[in-house]
Formats: C-alpha cells, structure tokens, sequence
C-alpha cells in the first residue's frame, strides 16, 4: 500500500507519523491498529492518546492510503469527516487485519509522480500541468476546455487566500456548486472571509440598483413588438450587439455614441456598416425601454458604479470570465486593495454569443488602466480533458483546427488543443435524419434524464418537440453550462447550411493533419468573421455537453464540414437499448434545471413526465386570510370558523383565537384538544416512519407544493420532525428557502420547535439540520448586499432571532420596548448537540459579542448591521434590514408581523389560556405602537 497525504496535513507536526506510514506501506495494519469507523474511513494509532484517519482507494491495481486528518486525544466529534458518525467506542471496534482491506473504492485518476492529494468534495490528484500552475502565484489567469479542471484547481489555489476573498462569475448556478465543493467536508479556513457571489449580487453588494436587470426574454418580448423591416430581425444578435459592442468593452464611458459605433472597424461588431444606424436608432429605443419599465443594463450600470466601488477584498477569483464584459471585469477588479491579487479563469471557445471577448482583450485592459498593473506572464492553459469521452474529444479537436485555419486567431491562447485522459469511451454516431431512425431515438430515450437534444435556435424547438418527446431540448445558449451522458445534436449544420459552407471554404482534409498554428486571419475585411465565429464555437460547445456519446442527426448529411469532421457517411439505422429514469431522477433534473435559470424544461418535466397538477384546495395566505375572517367571524359560518381556527393553532396564532372566543366558538376553548385533531386530520402522514405517503403527495402536486395552510411538505416536516420525511425530500431537492405565512422557513421552525421541546432540540434537529439549514441567507443593509454564509455565527443567530420573535417578543413589550438579550439566545441553544453549535459558541461572552459587533452604527470592519440596540444588552431588529425571500427584497417588520405579538404567559402549560390579562393586553398594545413608530422612524432616517 502506498501513502498520500491531504495538502492540508503537515506530517513533520504528527508525533509518530513515521512509524506509522512504515506500517500502512507494508501492509502492517495490526502494528498500526487499523479500525474501520466510517464509510471508507479507517482510524490508526499513532501513540496512546492520538489516532490517524485515513481512507482507503486503489487505482491501476495499486492499492492507496489516503491520509487525511490528524485525531488529537481520541477526539472524534471534532473531526471533520466523522461529523454524522456517532460516539466511537475504540475498546468494541476489532482491528482490522490486512485480508480484509479489499473493499478500497476506485479512483478515476491519479498522478503517481505526487505524493500528496488535494480534496474538494472528493479526491483531487493533480497532473503536473495543473500542479505547476497550484504553485504559481497571483495574478494569474487560467485557460481550460470543459473539464480540465479549471474549477477544482481555481478553488483549491483560493484556500491559500488570507483575509476578505471574493469569488464572482456570471451564472448564479455556478456559485452555488462552486461555495458547496469549497466547503465540503466541514472544510474552514479561519483566515478568510468569502464571498460567493454571482455578477448580479456583486453589483447588489455595491448598491442594490432600482428596477431589475434586462434579460433576453424580456428584451425579445418587446423587440418583436417593436421591430421594423428585415434587416434587424435576429434579437439575439442585436441583443448581444448591444451588450458585447456598445455598452460593454469601454471603461471610460457607459456607452459608445452614435459616431464612435459607426466608425467602429469591420472585425469590431456583428452588423454591416451600412446596418448600424439603423442598429443604434433601436439602441436608442432600447434605453427608454429599459427607463420606462424599471429595468437595468448591467454594463451601464457597471459603469456608474465605478464612482462608487470601493477597495474590499484582498483576493478575487473570477471564473468563466469569458462571460464577462470589460466594464464587468474592471469593476471587479476595482474591488480589490492590491491590483495583483486575482485569478481569472474561463474558455472563449466556450462563448456561445458574439461579444467579442478575447484573451488579448482581458489582456489589453491591464495595459490601458494605470491601475491594473501586472506582470507580463499571466496566462496558463489547462488543455486535459477528464469529462468527455477520446471520441468526443477527437470531433471536438477538429472543430478546433477548423476553426484555426478559417479564421486565424487574436491571440494564441484562445486556440489549444484538448488532450483526453481517455478513462470514458464513448461513440459518435452520424446518422440520416429519416422517420425511423427519429422514432426509434425517440423511443429509446425519450424518458432517460441521460439524453437531451441541442439545436441551434429557438425557431428549430418546435420542430424538435414534434419528433423528440423528451422535455430535455435546448437551444444552444439554454445548453451552455450543462451535461448530459448523451447529447442528439438535431439539424444543427442542415438549418443553417450556408453559413457552415462558408466555415469550411478554404479547408483541406489534409490540413486537419496538423497541429494549431498561431496566424491572424486573411481576410480582415470578412464582413462575418465574428457571427460565423458564433457558429464554429456554437458547434464546439454543442458537442462537448456530451459526456460520453454522441448522435447527430442531419437532413442534409452531405456537407463539406461533416467530410472535414470525418463523418462523411450517415448511417441508415440504429441499434440503441431502451433507456429510463425512475421519477425520483426526473424530479431531481427539474429542481436542477430550474436553480440553473431552465425554467421551461423543468416545467415540461413536471407536466409532461410527473403529471404534476395544481391541489384542489384554497391555500389560506394573506390574500385569501381577511376573507376567511369575515366569513367566520362576522359571518357566523362553521365550516369557516373550524378552518381559522386550524389556521391559529397552526401559526400560534393567540389573538385569532381570542377572537374566536369572543365569538362563542367553542373549540378554541380546548386548542390542546384541537391541536391533536389538527395533526390527526392534516398531519397524520408525517408521523409515519417511512415516507411513502408523503412521496404519494409530492408526486401529484410537486415538492414544494402548499398545504391549505400555506406551507410546503418541508415546513409540516420541520414542524412535526419527521426525519425520514425531511431526508427524502431533501433527495428530491426540495427548496430550503421558502416561507409560510409567518415568514418562517423550514429551517427556523426547526430551529422554533428545538426552543420550545428539548427533546427535539437533543434527539431529532442534529439529524435534519443538514438538509434543512441553506447555505446561505441574502440580507440588504444601507441598500447593500450581505451574503450571510451559514459558517458565521451571524447567520445562525439571525435565523434563530426570526424562528424566536413570535415567541420571544410578546415577553418584552409588556410595559416598554425591550428586545432580545444574550440570555433568551443562551435558553434557545442551550440543549443543541455540539455537532450543530460547539460549546464555544454558546458562551455567554461571545453571543454578547456577536450581538455587539453587528450593532447599527457599531465601527467594525465586518458589521452586517443586524440588530438596533433598544437598551443595554437589549436588541431589536435593525429597521432598515430586508432579507430576499423566494427573488424579492421585503423589510424584516413586513416579513415579520408585529401585529401578531400578543401576551403569554410564562408557564408553557399555560401557554393557550386565552383569559388575557386587560391591563397586559392594554400595555401591550401602547408599546406595539411605540415599536412601530421606532421602527417607522428609523427606516426614513438616512
């Protein structure tokens, strides 16, 4: 057995570590007392008190040890990897002999000149390139094709980072998997502040703007109303004209004028010379467009916020910088307190619209703004591919070659070649587009999430979705970022044939023979270079979305591009297996497609494939409440009456009940009584121990669909502390962040419920905390965005705030303003397993400190400005703090009801009288009125 060791481990500050290794090498598990404590996690004995955790893996039948945490004096519940192990007793596990080390887990790749491996959310064994490039230090920027690696080695580089670290791309959906592969495995650096942020939330946390930013739906919609005469029919390629041509290159003003967009050379935009007046008259139109409708360019409005950009953070990473302007990126790099400390990352054969984005470009910008000074060598190329298939990856190359010798190149390194690691084979099949062959695709895959179809254009969709019954069509932009074992490429050369002969005008066969060579273009008055760029690079990512086959359709096969890709000849027939997918993988690739901006495959899949419909019942929210009260309260109706009151014993909610009192109804003198009919006729199915009739629900109306009361299966789950069903859903991606009508997500009524049972709090939140507890919560502070990432204790404490304020707040307004103290935070935690919250943070001196540091008006450098201090010790929400709920911005005191605070009494078992105290309910009501002049007055105030 060999010995690796994780990057993050020093074996010099291991006692014993020698010895030990020595063991492992010869297989001498019983000297080193090997013990098997997790899945693939073994522990050995360096001396009496320390213990080394370890996991075991084999690749090219070379059997590894992989090294990875240091145990001082038996502590396990503080390992990072034996979080959801529970309490390990050493005297019961039997050592495990060297026979029965034979279960190692393969690894798909591993570079045995390496002694040491890195590790995300799973193994990472760098080759030489990607580790020469590790080594390098800041500025840097890094070339890759899809799956190289670029990701992993990009995130691994910014754990070396110290201080406040920024790591920014366009897609929203990127972020996200980028911050979970960060942090996987518990993974904490404390000499860092991250934030994790897309472009849109980056420009939020400069100034969140007015409006909301333009998108291409919303920019076609009204350009096919407006548009005028054939010339300027194609919204995409205006769309882009404006975005990547006149508003986006310069940094020296918010858009170009009438006369610099004219004068602009042929090679510098999409249109003819002869066309841009008429492109810059709609540019014109398109600006009032954006002002009447409360809509932003993000380029423009780039621009403004360079007056306002401040220096913030010590390192930036930005990834698929090819998505990005040069007014987006040099704001970016605005950010930062030294020029020097940022990496970028991306791919401009990866670009899918003509914005003109060139490595010499990003290049350029460095030279031209005196205060982006860098070195000269910043560029690296990562040109090995561990996603696609060798046969996807051959076509691919060609493509590249193609495009290198029709077009030339701006600058060397956008033109590489892709080098396969060859450990997923594949097939492209070149197949006739004919009836049968069309037919037997369809239903052979049409109901595998392993199979999508890409075509060009919007206009081909509907011709696709007339022969393929999958709901996983794309267009080419739609499939950018995405992968699928198998891609059908449908009539993507066929549709636009001219322009693909065009391409490959000039090409020989006998050239592809070569490698790249670095040569501008001929023709540098091509009136289309950049548009068939699009095409070339269109193709290029088309292709390389598959994984490992591909099967391309054509009605025209005879091409010269398909001779030039070696695929000349269309087969006549098919020989494909029947392929499906169960329904929990179909639901998983709509929760998937829908947090990646595809809203119309994820609806498709839930019409078409889950037969998801709208639940039959009237959903009690805030619309529909005032209603229900008349017609119970004031109407005397009993069914009415018998809803409301289900209602308050839901949400707590005293003062309907109260009301309900008053108006002689019965039951809510009982609401113990009423509360276990409640969950015997509503919740029943969450108190069983598998979750099959819950799943039953889900598959009729979807995962996140609303009970009568406004809550979704998550929330009743979190409510009740059904585990398993909380674990499913999970699987089934349910969303973490929507609210009930409290305003409460599932994650703070658990945190609610632990408050209120310990026994909840002890034996059910520490295993469902994970799939209920988001990764992060977005809060807006003095019109700024604050990413609370869920590793700061600011996070924990402000959802606790918020799943404590219906319970917590009637308590301090009995005869003035009071508010939260150190000690309801240290009654709430007080019986949370330490795996949730380590004792240290639930010391009373550091919850008072976290309280203090984060006080309106409080100089600190990381002040999210959560809480007002009322009084000494004695906080209330800050006023002007907005939290995003489900896509908007709403006020805490509008998310949170002030109205709904009424008295109760301390004893929990009295907790439902309803006999309220006059003089309490008096004063009460006076200090909710002082509340909310407070509160009024400080969100006018500047």
């Amino acid at each position: 057995m060999k010995v690796l060791i994780y990057n993050e481990l020093d074996p010099k500050t291991i006692p014993g570590f020698a010895k030990l290794q020595t063991f492992l090498e010869n297989d001498d598990f019983k000297s080193a007392e090997v013990k098997k404590v997790g899945d693939n996690l073994y522990r050995a004995r360096l001396n009496q008190r320390d213990r080394l955790l370890f996991a075991h893996y084999r690749y090219q039948e070379q059997s590894y040890a992989l090294i990875l945490e240091f145990i001082k004096n038996h502590a396990y519940h503080e390992s990072r990897f034996l979080r959801q192990v529970s309490t390990i007793d050493e005297a019961k596990i039997p050592v495990i002999p060297s026979a029965q080390m034979n279960d190692a887990a393969a690894l798909v790749y591993l570079n045995p000149q390496q002694h040491r491996f890195n590790l995300l959310d799973k193994i990472i064994s760098f080759d030489d390139r990607q580790q020469a490039i590790y080594d390098l230090q800041p500025p840097l920027i890094v070339i890759g094709s899809a799956g190289s690696g670029k990701t992993a080695l990009t995130l691994e580089k910014m754990k070396h980072a110290v201080g406040d670290v920024l790591y920014v791309t366009q897609s929203a959906y990127l972020v996200n998997n980028a911050r979970d592969l960060y942090y996987a495995h518990q993974y904490d650096n404390p000499e860092q502040q991250i934030d994790f942020l897309s472009f849109q939330e980056f420009l939020e946390s400069i100034q969140v703007p007015a409006g909301k930013p333009v998108s291409f739906p919303l920019f076609q919609h009204w350009f096919n109303r407006h548009r005028q005469g054939p010339v300027l029919k194609d919204a995409h390629k205006l769309f882009e004209e404006f975005r990547g041509v006149i508003t986006g290159p310069a940094t020296d003003k918010s858009w170009l004028d009438r006369d610099d967009y004219l004068a602009l050379g042929v090679k510098e935009s999409i249109f003819l010379a002869e066309e841009r007046d008429a492109v810059y008259d709609v540019f014109e139109k398109y600006r009032e467009f954006l002002q009447d409708n409360q809509l932003y360019d993000p380029n423009i409005l780039s621009h403004q916020y360079l007056q306002q950009i401040q220096p913030r953070y010590d390192f930036v990473v930005v990834d698929e910088v090819q998505d990005l302007t040069n007014i987006q990126l040099y704001l970016i790099l605005k950010s930062l307190h030294h020029s020097r400390d940022f990496l970028l990352c991306g791919d401009s054969n990866q670009i899918v619209h003509p914005n003109f984005f060139s490595w010499a470009k990003v290049k350029s910008l460095f030279y031209r703004q005196d205060d982006l000074q860098t070195g000269d060598e910043l560029i690296r190329i990562l040109n090995t591919n561990y996603r696609n298939s060798p046969q996807v990856t051959e076509i691919a190359n060609r493509i590249l070659k193609i495009k290198n010798l029709r077009f030339g190149s701006i600058d060397k390194e956008s033109h590489y070649l892709v080098e396969s690691n060859g450990h997923n084979q594949g097939e492209v099949l070149f197949l006739q587009d004919t009836t049968e062959i069309r037919r037997e695709l369809d239903n052979k895959t049409k109901a595998s999430t392993q199979f999508a179809v890409i075509v060009m254009s919007a206009e081909q969709k509907p011709a696709a979705q007339q022969h393929f019954g999958t709901p996983l069509i794309f267009t080419i932009q739609e499939a950018k970022g995405l992968e699928y074992e198998n891609i059908i490429l449908y009539n993507f050369l066929s549709q636009e044939e001219a322009r693909y002969r065009e391409i490959s005008k000039g090409v020989a066969a006998a050239d592809l023979q070569h490698d790249l060579k670095y040569a501008r273009g001929k023709d540098k008055t091509d009136k289309s270079l950049e548009i068939y760029k699009f095409y070339i690079n269109a193709l290029y990512v088309a292709l390389t979305r598959a994984i490992k086959n591909l099967y391309w359709l054509e009605s025209q096969p005879k091409q010269p591009l398909l001779d030039l890709l070696g695929l000349g000849e269309a087969q006549a027939s098919l020989q494909l297996a029947s392929q499906n997918s169960s329904l929990d993988a179909w639901r998983l690739e709509a929760h998937k497609l829908e947090l990646q901006g595809k809203q119309e495959q994820a609806e498709r899949i839930r019409s078409e494939i889950l037969k998801q419909k709208t639940p039959p019942w009237q959903v009690i929210d805030a619309a529909f409440l005032p209603a229900l009260k008349q017609k119970a309260l004031d109407g005397n109706d009993k069914n009415a009456r018998i809803m409301l009151f289900e209602y308050a014993l839901v949400y707590e909610d005293l003062d309907i009940i109260n009301s309900l009192l008053k108006a002689d109804f019965k039951a809510a003198k009982q609401p113990d009584k009423g509360l276990q009919l409640l969950q015997q006729k509503h919740y029943s199915i969450y108190s069983f121990k598998k979750p099959d009739a819950v799943l039953k629900q889900t598959d009729q109306y979807g995962t996140d669909f609303r009970n009568v009361f406004n809550q979704t299966p998550l929330m009743v789950a979190a409510w009740m502390g059904s585990t398993e069903v909380i674990k499913a859903l999970f699987d089934l991606g349910a969303d973490t962040e929507k609210v009930d009508s409290n305003g409460l997500t599932a994650f703070q009524i658990a945190l609610a419920q632990s408050d209120r049972s310990e026994a909840y709090a002890k034996k059910k939140l520490a295993d469902i905390y994970p799939q209920l507890e988001p990764t992060s919560m977005s809060i807006q502070v003095d019109g700024r965005l604050v990413k609370l990432d869920k590793h700061h204790m600011e996070f924990f404490m402000l959802n606790l705030m918020i799943a404590l304020f219906y319970r917590v707040m009637p308590h301090k307004l009995h005869y003035r303003i009071e508010g939260f103290t150190t000690q309801d935070f240290i009654d709430a935690i007080q019986h949370l397993p330490a795996s949730i919250l380590p004792e240290r943070r639930k010391q009373r001196a550091y919850l008072s400190s976290i309280l203090a540091k984060n006080e309106t008006g409080k100089d600190d450098k990381h002040n999210r400005k959560l809480f007002y201090r009322v009084m000494r010790g004695a906080y209330i929400f800050n006023p002007k703090l907005a939290i995003k709920v489900e896509g908007e911005w709403v006020n805490i005191y509008d998310l949170l009801s002030i109205d709904k605070l009424v008295p109760q009494y301390e004893a929990r078992q009295d907790w439902w009288r309803a006999d309220f105290n006059a003089y309490r309910e008096k004063s009460m009501a006076a200090c909710k009125v002082d509340l909310k002049r407070l509160i009024a007055e400080k969100r006018a105030t500047e």
